[in-house]
C-alpha cells in the first residue's frame, strides 16, 4: 500500500481510501446503477428497484438498460409506407374533385354562352322585322303627307289626301285618315306589338357573359336606333322635311346597328 496526498486538503492518505479521512473529499467516483428491468436509476444503497421491485445486481446494473427499437411506425401503429399511400390517394382525390368542378363550371359557362347567343339572335332579327314594318309605315306616311301638300294625284293615297274628291287643306286631316284606315292600323299595331316583345327580350339580355359584353354594348345602340325608327312610325311629328330627314337617318342607323350585331352571330 502507498501513501498519497488528498487533492483537497493535501494531507497524506492511503491510495486505497474511498474518501479522505481528514476532509471527507470523495476520492473514487461513484458509479451510477440502473434497474435491468425498467431502466430506473438506483439511488443510495437500495437492494431492490423502487419502481418495479427488481433485485439489484450492482455489477450487472451499472449501466442503463438498452432498449432495442425495431419496426419504427408513425402515428397510431400505422406503417410509414401506408401513410404515404393514403396521402397520395387523398391528393389524387382532391385533384380529381377540382378537375370535375372545373369541368362542370366550364360546361355551365359554355351553356350560358350558347343560350345568350341564341337570345341575341332572336332579338336581333325581331328588331329587324319591326324595323322593316316601320320602314313600310314611314314611307306611307311621307307619301300621304307630301301628296297632300303638293296636291299630287295618286291612286294609293287619294283616299287619304282627298275629301269628296278635293285635296285636304290640312295634311293632319290626311294623316288622321291614314291612321284610322283598318289596313294601315294593322301595320302600326304590329309595330307596337313588336316593340313590346323587343322590350321584354332586351331586359333578359342584361348581365351578359364576359365574352358577349361587346355584343351587348352594340345591341343597346341598335335597340336605341330601332326605337327611334318605330316611334316615328307610330307617332309622326314636325314638318314633312324634318320628319323625312329624321326617319331616313333612323332607318339607316337601324340597318347599320343590325349589321354590327349580326357580325357577332356569324362566328
Amino acid at each position: 500500500m502507498a501513501m498519497i496526498k488528498c487533492p483537497k486538503c493535501d494531507k497524506e492518505i492511503s491510495d486505497k481510501a474511498v474518501k479522505c479521512v481528514h476532509c471527507g473529499q470523495e476520492l473514487i467516483e461513484k458509479t451510477n446503477f440502473f434497474c435491468s428491468e425498467c431502466g430506473t436509476e438506483i439511488k443510495g444503497n437500495e437492494d431492490i428497484c423502487s419502481k418495479c421491485g427488481c433485485p439489484i445486481d450492482r455489477k450487472k446494473d451499472s449501466e442503463p438498460q438498452k432498449v432495442e427499437v425495431t419496426g419504427v411506425k408513425i402515428g397510431n401503429g400505422i406503417p410509414k409506407k401506408k401513410i404515404i399511400i393514403i396521402g397520395v390517394i387523398i391528393v389524387l382525390l382532391v385533384f380529381g374533385f377540382v378537375a370535375i368542378k372545373n369541368n362542370s363550371d366550364k360546361k355551365k359557362a359554355e351553356e350560358l354562352s350558347s343560350q345568350y347567343k341564341s337570345n341575341l339572335s332572336t332579338i336581333t332579327f325581331k328588331m329587324l322585322s319591326g324595323a322593316a314594318e316601320a320602314e313600310t309605315c314611314g314611307n306611307k306616311i311621307k307619301k300621304v303627307w307630301s301628296n297632300t301638300i303638293w296636291e299630287d294625284d295618286d291612286p294609293e293615297t287619294d283616299k287619304y289626301t282627298k275629301t269628296n274628291g278635293i285635296f285636304n287643306d290640312d295634311f293632319n286631316d290626311s294623316l288622321t285618315a291614314l291612321f284610322t284606315d283598318s289596313d294601315f292600323k294593322k301595320i302600326t299595331d304590329s309595330v307596337e306589338e313588336n316593340q313590346d316583345e323587343v322590350n321584354k327580350l332586351m331586359r333578359e339580355m342584361k348581365n351578359p357573359p364576359e365574352e358577349w359584353s361587346d355584343a351587348y354594348r352594340d345591341l343597346k345602340d341598335y335597340y336605341d336606333d330601332y326605337l327611334t325608327l318605330t316611334n316615328l312610325c307610330t307617332n309622326p311629328s314636325g314638318s314633312l322635311q324634318t320628319y323625312s330627314t329624321n326617319f331616313n337617318n333612323a332607318d339607316t342607323d337601324a340597318l347599320n346597328g343590325y349589321n354590327k350585331v349580326k357580325s357577332y352571330l356569324d362566328y
